[in-house]
C-alpha cells in the first residue's frame, strides 16, 4: 500500500505546478500480527497524492532524495538514514527534542526501532525552493508517523505535523540534509511521543514584553517577531539573546550552526547585521505550546567598505513559556539569492561526497 500525505496546503512559489505521479514507498516489514495491523493503521492514515510537481531538475532530485529517505524509514536502513546526512546535520523533533549530528541522529532512530516495532513516518514535501549555484534548497512539507501504544498492549497511535528541511548539494551531486524542524500539530493514541514537552522557564524579568491578553497565540508569535526585528534594528544583542529558549539552535543562510543563548548572543554583538525576518505563515499547537513559523528573510551586511544583501527562506520554531512569553527554539536559514559585493556572497564551503 502506498503511504503518501495529502498536500494540505498550497502557498505561492517561483515554480510553476505541472501533473505528477508519486512512485509508492515501500510498506513496514510486518515481523508479526501485531505489526500488521499498525502498519496497516499506519498505511490508512495516509491518502494517495502526487507530490509537487517542480519546474527544475534540481528540484525533483530534492524530492527524490526526500522519497529515498522515506522509503529508508520503511524498511528500517539506518545506513541508507544515514548516508543522506551532511556531518553537520541537526534535528529538531516535533515534541521539541534536539539532536545534533548523524551519530547522534542514528542512534536517536537505532533506539525507536528498537523499542517500537510500528514505527514509521512519512514526510511529504509541499513546496521546494532551489539556489542551484550554491547548491542550497528550503524544503516545506507535513509529516504522519504512526507507534506502538504505551503500555504495551495499548491501542497504537500517530501524530501529524509539519517541517521544513534544508539541503545541500555534495561534490558528486547527492543532496543531503543540513537540518530539520519538525512541529507536532495533532497525537492521538497512547504514546511516549503523544507526551507534551517539557516547560521552557520563564525569561529573564525586565527584557520581554508582557503577554498581551486576548491576544491569539499566532498574533503573539507575529508580534514576538516584530519585537525581534525591532531589537537587530537597534543591534541590542541581550535583547535579541533573552528571547531564545535555553536550548536555543541556529543554522544560518550558508550553512553555519550556533549552539546556545550565550554563542548566539556572542554572534550577534560581533556581527550585528541588519535584518528583516518577515512571518508567511505561523502555525500554532496550542495544548503544547508550541509554533511553527516560516517565512522570509533578507539582510545587509558591510564586507571590506563594500554592500552585499543576501535573502532567502527561513524556519522558527517557538515555545511558550512558563510566563506565556513566546520564545524561539531554534531557527533555519536558507540562502537564496544574495546581490552585491562578492565578498558578502560567498557560496558554502563544498559538501565531500558520502
Amino acid at each position: 500500500m502506498p503511504c503518501v500525505v495529502v498536500v494540505a496546503r498550497r502557498r505561492r512559489t517561483c515554480t510553476s505546478r505541472m501533473s505528477s505521479t508519486t512512485p509508492p514507498i515501500p510498506m513496514l516489514m510486518m515481523h508479526n500480527a501485531r505489526r500488521a495491523a499498525g502498519a496497516l493503521l499506519l498505511g490508512l492514515l495516509y491518502v494517495a497524492a502526487p507530490l509537487p510537481a517542480q519546474t527544475t531538475s534540481a528540484s525533483r532530485a530534492v524530492i527524490a532524495a526526500r522519497q529515498a529517505f522515506n522509503a529508508a524509514i520503511a524498511r528500517r536502513d539506518l545506513d541508507a538514514m544515514r548516508a543522506a546526512l551532511t556531518p553537520s546535520y541537526h534535528m529538531l523533533l516535533g515534541r521539541s527534542s534536539q539532536s545534533h549530528g548523524p551519530d547522534a541522529a542514528t542512534e536517536r532512530w537505532r533506539s525507536t526501532f528498537a523499542t517500537d516495532s510500528l514505527y514509521g513516518c512519512v514526510r511529504t514535501p509541499d513546496k521546494v525552493t532551489v539556489n542551484a549555484p550554491w547548491g542550497l534548497a528550503d524544503e516545506a512539507g507535513h509529516w504522519r508517523c504512526g507507534y506502538a501504544g504505551v503500555p504495551a498492549g495499548a491501542p497504537p497511535g500517530y501524530a501529524t505535523g509539519i517541517y521544513n528541511g534544508k539541503w545541500q548539494r555534495d561534490v558528486g551531486g547527492s543532496w543531503r540534509l543540513n537540518a530539520e524542524i519538525f512541529t507536532t500539530r495533532e497525537c492521538v493514541g497512547q504514546s511516549t511521543a503523544c507526551v507534551r514537552p517539557d516547560s521552557v522557564p520563564a525569561a529573564a524579568a525586565g527584557l520581554l514584553p508582557a503577554p498581551v491578553a486576548g491576544r491569539s497565540s499566532a498574533a503573539a508569535v507575529r508580534a514576538a517577531r516584530d519585537w525581534y526585528n525591532r531589537a537587530i534594528a537597534r543591534r541590542d544583542a541581550n535583547a535579541i539573546a533573552s528571547l531564545f529558549t535555553p536550548d536555543y539552535h541556529a543554522v544560518f543562510g550558508r550553512g553555519a550552526h550556533i549552539e546556545g543563548v550565550e554563542a548566539a548572543r556572542a554572534d550577534w554583538i560581533e556581527d550585528p547585521s541588519s535584518c528583516i525576518r518577515t512571518a508567511d505563515s505561523v502555525t500554532v499547537n496550542d495544548d503544547w505550546g508550541l509554533a511553527h513559523e516560516r517565512g522570509h528573510w533578507t539582510c545587509r551586511a558591510t564586507v571590506n567598505g563594500a554592500v552585499a544583501r543576501p535573502s532567502g527562506r527561513y524556519t522558527a520554531k517557538w515555545k511558550r513559556d512558563v510566563s506565556g512569553r513566546w520564545r524561539v527554539q531554534a531557527e533555519l536559514f536558507t540562502t537564496l539569492q544574495c546581490a552585491g559585493a562578492p565578498a558578502g556572497c560567498r557560496p558554502p564551503d563544498p559538501l565531500p561526497e558520502r
